[in-house]
């Protein structure tokens, strides 16, 4: 063996001795791999740091249903062998190099072969199998936003230069997303093409092909490719071919004349001034969904996910070819070796900027119904609003002021939604079992439907037998409430909801001006103070909030293991129609004793409709403090709730009258799904005078408080 040859053995040897240190350290500082939120209103977007990568974007169809649009895994681990780079942050240098190999200053970079001869996405272990680091996360932000971070060193992939990387997702008015891509060159001129590559389905991610989706590029021109997929270098006009979406076309109208379908390089029109334009609009006829993208990169690869071959992703779906379509805005592919392309070199001290913007909407004929009707009636468009405060998270809709999921972790951590209730706010305008929602203006039963006030006699509207339930057939859980605050990011954030009930509403008298506000307290608090002014004539008002709760989660069968226990010693017993007799009787030495924790189910089959009744909270009636009503404890999920109110009374009632309800996620709701403890003035107590008054008059102000604190603690 020669000296030249043993030298050259020496320094193999120190490479790879210096390429395992490295790689240990990287190893040893690596940041944990997991999942981030973000959420606005009802878009919510997950990420992960593996590959700075988009795992997920739910948004509403045109009926209010939530879906995820974007083809991903369900865990961490799925990312790590991301091949067809789901979501992720693509680079050094996206798309394709032709021959591996490029030219910059005189100096040859040979780079590393992935797809036959050529580059693609930067090589293997490009920036969307990396870890990033997350520099910057401001989930509770106005507009809130996650960062993530990445030093590429010189050498990396074979490409020259340390490069810091920063990858910004926000959120932005309403259901719009931006990324913002930046790449700063530390000490050579270096090629930088940084992507991000979202698979979209807007009908959901798991629901088949896009050839039906339609599709407008703002691009007439297109860089044309050899068999290899590398552009010749020519820029060619999309007119009278198959790439021409310059009006709105579906996806397969024209696919089958394309050998492997779409994955080509539009020029998108207007300067290469690195201002945004709008690169293109999609469009899915099924769910209404719309998602328009605005960019200021020279060019967009229209990819309709050709080579996605048996890929498991989210909820164990094998995602096919066609099951998505890319829109990777970017610098034109092969740029580096073709000088009449706009130039992808960073020189030392300058920085790469890539932005992007997604709007997403919905249209179609039903949603245009209701919005023509919300207009017509000036009624506040129905949506869903979320309150959250670390792992604690409430969501409301403004359709009868409700509380449609409450999402609350247990003994182990694990998160689940603990009240019943509708996926979209179409569903909450026919919801007869009041599930969540406000309830009046005076909620409980009013015997006959009728009572007397000032002389006056007022006949109500019947709508259960003889009686009235819940203030009639359209209460204040069935109207549309106007938001009259809504701080989301406060300490303390809050929502209030506002409605005017005008005189003879329901055919009560006087007007009155209510609000509901709710709002998150210190650690997985949820504080309901419900208000309500009499205008101009006394009124009987109790109202009440109606959540149907099951602490185990929403969807996961009956209450009866579960323990209850009510500071309450007497009840308000009624007749065969629910209505009160005027008698309040201890509950002492029967079915109704739960002065002591125990379990719904341990004498309930000695009712025969199961707990349907008004207890009478132990302490001064009327004395406005709170006052501790119940203690709930779920022993599967260690989840307990407890329960404070100023209202004299508390209706336990563990939902007989469920009967094949669809709720949330499809599940069927039945008899003693859950339990409510609807904290209230008595039931029919306007016929009552020994009970306690629900009496408003003009001027002054009815007050209902409740207090929810959940834990894993009795």
């Amino acid at each position: 063996m020669c000296k030249v040859s043993l030298l050259v053995c020496l320094v193999l040897v120190a490479s790879v001795f210096v390429e395992y240190v490295v790689a240990k350290q990287h190893q040893h500082h690596e940041p944990k791999v997991k999942f981030y939120e973000l959420k606005k209103g009802n878009l919510s977007v997950k990420f992960t740091n593996r590959g700075a990568s988009i795992a997920s974007v739910i948004v509403p169809d045109k009926n209010g249903k939530l879906a995820d649009i974007i083809l991903g895994y369900d865990s961490v681990e799925g990312y790590a062998n991301n091949t067809p780079h789901l979501g992720s942050i693509v680079g050094r240098v996206a798309n394709r190099i032709g021959g591996a190999k490029f030219t910059l200053n005189g100096i040859t970079y040979k780079l590393i072969a992935n797809e036959g001869n050529n580059t693609l996405h930067g090589g293997p272990g490009g920036f969307g199998d990396v870890v990033w680091r997350v520099s910057k996360y401001e989930k509770d932000a106005q507009s809130p936003f996650i960062t993530f971070a990445y030093r590429s060193f010189d050498g990396e992939q074979r490409f020259p230069g340390d490069v810091s990387v920063y990858v910004t997702y926000k959120l932005l008015g309403y259901q719009k997303l931006s990324v913002i891509m930046k790449a700063k060159a530390i000490n050579k001129a270096t090629p930088v093409n940084i992507i991000n590559h979202a698979y979209w389905n807007l009908h959901g991610h798991n629901t088949g092909n896009i050839l039906s989706h339609t599709v407008q590029l703002f691009a007439s021109k297109v860089t044309p490719t050899d068999n290899a997929s590398i552009p010749t270098g020519e820029i060619v006009p999309v007119e009278n071919t198959p790439f021409d979406f310059l009006k709105p076309q579906t996806v397969g109208s024209r696919i089958d004349k394309i050998p492997s379908g779409y994955d080509i390089n539009y020029v998108i029109d207007g300067p290469n001034d690195h201002k945004m334009k709008k690169v293109a609009i999609v469009h899915d006829s099924k769910s209404g969904r719309v998602m328009k993208l605005w960019s200021n990169s020279p060019g967009v690869q229209f990819y309709t996910s050709n080579g996605l071959i048996n890929i498991k992703g989210k909820g164990g779906v094998v995602y096919g070819p066609r099951a998505a379509l890319c829109l990777e805005t970017q610098g034109f592919p092969d740029a580096v070796n073709h000088p009449n392309f706009p130039s992808v070199i960073v020189n030392p001290g300058k920085t790469f900027k890539h932005l992007m913007l997604f709007q997403f909407s919905a249209k179609g004929t039903e949603f245009a119904a209701v919005a023509a009707k919300h207009d017509e009636h000036h009624e506040p468009k129905v949506k869903f609003y979320q309150l959250k405060k670390g792992n604690f998270s409430v969501t409301l809709t403004n359709r009868g002021a409700t509380i449609a999921s409450v999402i609350v972790p247990d003994k182990n951590g694990k998160l689940a939604d603990v009240v019943l209730g509708f996926d979209s706010v179409e569903e909450y305008a026919n919801n007869t079992q009041y599930f969540g929602a406000i309830v009046g203006r005076v909620a409980n039963r009013i015997s006959g439907a009728k009572f007397t006030l000032n002389g006056v006699t007022y006949k109500l509207i019947a709508n259960e037998g003889n009686n009235t339930l819940h203030g009639g057939p359209k209460g204040f859980g069935d109207v549309v409430w106007r938001v009259s605050e809504y701080v989301k990011n406060d300490r303390f954030p809050y929502i209030t909801f506002a409605y005017r009930s005008f005189d003879g509403e329901q055919r009560f008298p006087g007007d009155l001006s209510v609000y509901v506000t709710y709002k998150l307290l210190g650690y997985q608090k949820l504080g309901v103070a419900m208000t309500a002014k009499a205008l101009n004539k006394a009124t009987p008002v109790n109202i009440v909030n109606h959540a149907y709760w099951n602490l185990h989660g929403h969807n996961t069968g009956n209450i009866l293991s579960q323990k209850i226990q009510l500071f309450a010693s007497k009840v308000t017993p009624t007749d065969d129609a629910a209505i009160p007799t005027g008698k309040i009787i201890p509950v002492k030495n029967t079915p109704f004793d739960f002065l002591k924790l125990r379990t719904v189910g341990s004498r309930i089959n000695k009712l025969p409709s199961g707990y349907n009744i008004n207890y009478v909270v132990d302490g001064p009636a009327n004395d406005q403090k709170l006052k501790k009503v119940a203690i709930v404890q779920d022993p599967k999920s260690g989840r307990v709730m407890k329960l404070w109110s100023n209202a004299p009374g508390v209706q336990f009632y563990t939902s007989y009258w469920l009967k094949n309800i669809k709720g949330k996620g499809g599940y069927i709701y039945q008899s003693s799904a859950a339990l409510c403890l609807e904290t209230q003035g008595f039931p029919d107590a306007v016929n009552h005078p020994n009970f306690p008054s629900v009496i408003v008059n003009p001027g002054k102000t009815f007050k209902h408080f409740m207090l929810f604190e959940f834990s894993t603690k009795i």
